[in-house]
């Protein structure tokens, strides 16, 4: 009877340990993902920043265009 006691005091104590280590699992899983959601939320910045800064280029672009030809048919019309 003693052994059986203790044989279940010792598997309770590996439950208790398997419990913790579940436990940190969690914890470590859960930083982990709010890890990823600033780093997503991260790179949807940079995405829209990007998408900006191209967006001012091309406009800038196009206006160069047009003052080119704008120039020209002012040269072709003197």
């Amino acid at each position: 009877m003693e052994s059986l006691q203790e044989e279940i005091k010792a598997q309770l104590v590996k439950l208790e340990s398997f419990k913790m280590e579940y436990a940190n699992a969690r914890l470590e899983c859960n930083a982990a993902d709010e890890r990823a959601n600033i780093l997503a939320s991260e790179v949807i910045g940079l995405e829209e920043k990007a998408s900006e800064h191209l967006w001012l280029n091309l406009m800038v672009h196009q206006s160069h265009l047009i003052h080119s030809l704008s120039s020209l048919l002012l040269n072709k019309c003197s």
